[in-house]
């Protein structure tokens, strides 16, 4: 597979050369879940691929954590273990889309660097896209994953940044640890 970015009339288009459409529908989605897609070359080198489609102050969070160096060189399989091992901690059920959800925002935030918004609404927006629902639904999932967890009555923005922290001071115990 051979991959090449190119710059065209004020955006950015990722060519993947390969002979599976479901694995080029596969990036694009994972592209516009987490805004982010890092490739390692062979040289251990990691090349970061940005989506600055839908979202410009994500994409520019993204870039200015990357290159402060305040998104930290974490590994995403461990980063994904860590924040699994808090969701199962405060009883938020991976099964349940909304959980997801929270996952993939918790996600975001915690590798561009960027602050937890204000206002849930720019989270919802952007999660309605990537799982191509309504943003009452996103809502509704949300609320229903955290209803039986230990969250159970927190505004979703306290939820977010409670796993944030929790996540931050996993990753760091462990990444001291190795």
């Amino acid at each position: 597979m051979a991959e090449a970015i190119r710059e065209y009339s004020g955006g950015i288009e990722m060519s993947v050369v390969c002979s599976d459409l479901s694995l080029l529908e596969s990036i694009n989605a994972l592209l516009g879940s987490n805004g982010v897609i890092s490739i390692r070359s062979e040289d251990g080198v990691v090349h970061y691929i940005i989506d600055g489609r839908q979202n410009r102050q994500r994409a520019s969070a993204a870039v200015t954590a990357l290159v402060s160096g305040s998104a930290g060189n974490v590994d995403d399989e461990f980063f994904n273990m860590c924040l699994k091992s808090v969701f199962k901690e405060f009883g938020l059920d991976m099964s349940l889309i909304g959980s997801a959800i929270l996952f993939d925002a918790v996600k975001m935030i915690y590798l561009t660097g960027s602050k937890v918004p204000l206002n849930m609404k720019s989270i919802y927006v952007s999660a309605a896209k990537s799982y191509k629902m309504t943003l009452t639904q996103i809502e509704r999932d949300v609320r229903y994953a955290v209803k039986n967890s230990a969250f159970a009555g927190m505004r979703s923005r306290d939820i977010v940044q409670s796993l944030v922290t929790r996540a931050g001071r996993r990753i760091k115990l462990g990444a001291e640890g190795t």
